[in-house]
C-alpha cells in the first residue's frame, strides 16, 4: 500500500512539474529581445516607448508635447517627458493565448532637471504614462484572435475597424488593465511600424536632420539610423561581433567637466573610469543587467560645438572589449579635425 501511495505521489509531482514547465512554454523575454514597444494612439504628440532585454529588464521614454501650454519665454509650447528603467518577471500562463507579467520595479531617471527652458520649448519631467511599478500585465502572442482581447484594448492594439482587416493579432501585445493601457510591439528592422516619435532614415537623411553622424566600425552590421526631433537626439544602432551597440548625440550646454547621461539606459552605473575620446574628457561605467549579461556606457562631451555623446553596449563579456576605443573609432568631431 505504501508503495502504491508513493507511486501515486510521484506521478502527481511529475504532472505538476510538467504543468509548471508548460506555463512559460513558448515565451521568454529572450524571444522578445530586439522588439520595440509603443503605447500610443497613433495620433497626437505623445507616446510611451519600451525596449525589453532578454533578462526582463527594460528601458523606456515617455513624451507628450502640448503646444498650447506656451509663454513668451517658450512660445513653441511644453514637452512633458521622462526616461525610465525597470524589471519585469514572467508569472506563468494566463490562458492559451497570454501570459502574466509583473512590473517588479520602475525607476525614473534622476539626472534630468525637473523643469527647464531650452530654446523655444519648456521641458518638464513627469512620470511615464501607462506603466508603473507593481502593475500586472498580460502578454498576448501573435495569432491571438482579436475577439479574445477586451474591447477597451482594441484601440491600443491598433485593431479597430478601419485600422486592420485582420482577425488575429499580428504582433505581440502587452496589456495593462490597471492603467487601461497597452503596448504593441514592432520590429525596428521591418519596413513598416506603428506611429513612433523616433524616425528611421538613411545615413544622408540622418546627417541632414541632426547635422552630425558617426563613423561606423568596418565590421558593423544591422545598422539603423534614427532621429528624435523633439529632443534633437540622433541615434545609430549597430551590432559588432555579436554585441549590440547604440551611439547617441545631443546638443547640450554643459560646464567643463560635466557630463549628461543621454544613453537611455539609466542603470545604476558602477566602476566609473575616466577616459578620453579623442580630445574630449569622458567616463566609462558598467552595470549588471542579468545573471549573464552586462551593460556598459561611455559618455563624453565636446565643449567646442556643445555636443554630448554616448555609446552603450549590451554584452556577456565587458572585460572582452574596450568601449572607449570603439567610441574613439566612431567619433567624428563636429568642428572638423582637432
Amino acid at each position: 500500500m505504501k508503495k502504491i501511495l508513493s507511486l501515486v505521489l510521484s506521478l502527481v509531482l511529475l504532472v505538476s512539474a510538467f504543468g509548471a514547465l508548460a506555463e512559460t512554454e513558448g515565451v521568454s523575454f529572450e524571444a522578445l529581445s530586439g522588439l520595440e514597444w509603443s503605447f500610443t494612439s497613433g495620433a497626437g504628440a505623445w507616446s510611451t516607448d519600451l525596449r525589453i532585454l532578454a533578462d526582463g529588464s527594460f528601458a523606456g521614454e515617455f513624451h507628450d508635447s502640448e503646444i498650447g501650454e506656451s509663454d513668451e519665454k517658450y512660445p513653441d509650447g511644453t514637452v512633458y517627458l521622462c526616461s525610465f528603467t525597470g524589471q519585469m518577471s514572467l508569472l506563468g500562463a494566463n490562458d492559451e493565448y497570454s501570459w502574466k507579467v509583473r512590473v517588479e520595479n520602475l525607476t525614473i531617471d534622476s539626472g534630468m532637471a525637473d523643469e527647464e527652458i531650452d530654446g523655444t520649448l519648456r521641458f518638464v519631467k513627469t512620470e511615464p504614462y501607462g506603466i508603473s511599478a507593481g502593475d500586472e500585465m498580460l502578454l498576448y502572442r501573435p495569432g491571438t484572435p482579436i475577439s479574445v482581447l477586451p474591447e477597451d484594448m482594441h484601440m491600443w492594439a491598433h485593431v479597430l475597424p478601419g485600422e486592420t482587416d485582420a482577425s488575429e493579432l499580428e504582433n505581440w501585445f502587452l496589456s495593462n488593465p490597471k492603467a487601461e493601457s497597452g503596448f504593441i510591439s514592432w520590429d525596428p528592422q521591418a519596413d513598416v511600424s506603428i506611429a513612433n516619435p523616433w524616425v528611421e532614415m538613411s545615413k544622408d537623411e540622418f546627417l541632414a536632420a541632426g547635422g552630425m553622424t558617426f563613423a561606423l566600425p568596418e565590421d558593423a552590421q544591422n545598422v539603423v539610423y534614427r532621429y528624435l526631433a523633439s529632443q534633437e537626439l540622433s541615434e545609430t544602432q549597430f551590432t559588432l561581433f555579436g554585441d549590440e551597440f547604440c551611439a547617441r548625440i545631443q546638443p547640450a550646454d554643459l560646464e567643463p567637466g560635466d557630463l549628461m547621461d543621454i544613453s537611455g539606459m539609466y542603470f545604476d552605473w558602477e566602476n566609473a573610469e575616466e577616459v578620453e575620446v579623442s580630445y574630449c574628457p569622458g567616463i566609462v561605467s558598467t552595470a549588471k543587467t542579468g545573471s549573464e549579461s552586462w551593460a556598459e556606457v561611455c559618455l563624453w562631451y565636446d565643449i567646442v560645438p556643445g555636443l554630448m555623446y554616448s555609446l552603450t553596449v549590451s554584452t556577456a563579456d565587458p572585460d572582452g572589449l574596450d568601449l572607449a576605443a570603439i567610441a574613439e573609432q566612431i567619433f567624428v568631431p563636429a568642428q572638423g579635425d582637432a
